[in-house]
């Protein structure tokens, strides 16, 4: 049979236990958890521990025992990034803290539930492109911290979970004018389209992405980026011709002024040139007059010349040639009449100038 001091030691000494992990759960060690892009970094504070208390980190995920994180036993340090440790995120993730009183003895902390009230991520990269009358908006998401990952490469976190993914398209000058579609991807990368955009307008797209099935886990929205549509074709038809008949107009009135200009100076070069007398230019015919052969006189001479003279009322013309057979002179006239001709014959009497009427 206990005694009263005996009952009283064993209820001191359970108090004092109880206060030993109160304290070491709740006054000893603080803990917090940081989460980015589906990584998870744990932070505690003890003040009141020793500095060289060292701490162990355990992760446990829904339906699996409790496991030691291996690059986090016995640390003296006060983070562990269990990030590595967790691979679905569907299921309830919980960590906690081993407070190291003794080889032997070690005093736990609460467990700390990781899950989507956790979560932060970063914003994705949007690319835009026209594909025919149509917008096509491309999402890419951050890189995500898991061990399904290896180390230096890049994992996108719809690797890890299937987003709900929001692109918004809207005009850059009528914020009114927009287009909003959420998706659910489960694809690396997201491809949403749009259409029904006006003509030769500046479009901006931006997008961000939330848990599959926590929407109040959700990201920042990317950087917009821009796209001007094209315009109709009849608006491009209409400056074109404009174009057109400003470069045809271009050509044309140079040679038009050319042509215009040519005439009026060969004119005024005529003009300006001295005029020739038409009397000087074309010298008009000698009239053919009918002679009387009674009005010639002809003379035979011993110079072998011939002398053809028409009477006083008559233009004188004189002929001359060389004939090496005269040698006389002989003279023939007609009376007044014309009706008697005389002929006087020189020393050579064999010559005769015979006369047709």
């Amino acid at each position: 049979m206990e005694t009263p001091g005996a009952t009283a030691r064993g209820l001191w000494s359970c108090a004092a236990v109880a206060l030993l992990i109160i304290g070491s759960t709740g006054s000893v060690c603080y803990t917090a958890v940081e989460s980015l892009d589906l990584g998870c970094l744990l932070r505690w504070d003890c003040p009141h521990v020793s500095p060289n208390t060292t701490f162990t980190v355990q992760t446990k995920t829904q339906g699996d025992p409790w496991r030691d994180v291996p690059w986090c036993v016995w640390l003296s340090s006060h983070t562990c990034d269990v990030s590595h440790a967790f691979s679905n995120f569907e299921l309830y993730n919980m960590v906690r803290l081993g407070v190291h009183l003794s080889p032997v003895s070690t005093a736990w902390t609460r467990p700390r539930k990781f899950d989507y009230s956790d979560f932060a991520f970063s914003p994705p990269s949007v690319s835009a492109s026209l594909n025919g009358g149509q917008l096509l908006v491309t999402v890419q998401f951050p890189c995500a911290a898991n061990r399904r990952c290896s180390v230096g490469r890049c994992c996108p976190i719809s690797e890890m979970i299937d987003p709900w993914t929001t692109v918004t398209v809207y005009n850059k000058l009528n914020r009114s004018d927009y287009q909003s579609r959420t998706v659910w991807t489960q694809e690396l990368v997201s491809h949403v389209e749009f259409s029904g955009l006006a003509a030769g307008q500046n479009y901006c797209a931006v997008a961000n992405f939330s848990f599959p099935t926590f929407s109040m886990a959700a990201s920042p929205r990317s950087a917009p980026q821009c796209v001007q549509t094209l315009s109709k074709p009849g608006f491009l038809l209409l400056p074109a011709v404009f174009l057109g008949i400003g470069l045809t107009s271009l050509l044309l009135f140079p040679l038009l002024a050319v042509l215009l200009s040519r005439p009026r100076g060969s004119a005024e070069t005529t003009e300006s040139q001295p005029k020739i007398p038409m009397e000087a230019a074309v010298p008009d015919p000698v009239p053919l007059l009918p002679v009387d052969p009674c009005d010639i006189h002809l003379e035979f001479a011993d110079d072998d010349k011939i002398s053809v003279e028409p009477s006083s009322n008559q233009d004188r013309t004189s002929t001359r040639a060389g004939d090496p057979l005269h040698r006389g002179a002989a003279s023939s006239y007609c009376d007044s009449g014309g009706t008697k001709l005389d002929l006087e014959q020189g020393p050579d009497p064999g010559i005769s100038i015979p006369f047709l009427f």
